[in-house]
């Protein structure tokens, strides 16, 4: 997995996640699967309108989204390189904000200073 966007709304920002790394992925030469759902969950009453109205940015923004992500050539050769590229240019058309931003540069550092290796770009 990736690390979850903090600036967006909580019904977003795993769904903002998905995209990045699946956008990521294909730099590596991985693919995405999906399948049918491991669990069922049972809703408590809520408020749905509020729901809709947090989730609008994914309605309003996901066609942008996807053409951009289609259309963009990184400039790194390297994922973490790749990883801060695509978030400041999250940041830059305002899917994320600022704090995406840095908390992405500094889990990168903490990744590095653990010795996680990331995987290499099979693709340019």
């Amino acid at each position: 997995g990736l690390l979850l966007p903090i600036t967006v709304h909580g019904r977003v920002t795993d769904i903002w996640r998905a995209y990045f790394t699946q956008r990521l992925l294909w730099d590596i030469g991985s693919r995405l699967a999906f399948s049918t759902p491991w669990v069922t969950q049972y809703r408590n009453a809520h408020n749905y309108l509020a729901d809709f109205n947090s989730e609008l940015p994914l309605y309003q923004q996901a066609g942008a989204l996807v053409k951009l992500l289609l259309e963009w050539s990184p400039q790194s050769h390297t994922l973490p390189g790749r990883l801060e590229e695509l978030y400041i240019l999250m940041y830059e058309v305002n899917i994320v904000g600022e704090a995406d931003v840095k908390l992405l540069q500094a889990w990168i550092l903490d990744l590095l200073s653990v010795g996680y290796e990331f995987p290499t770009i099979a693709r340019s």
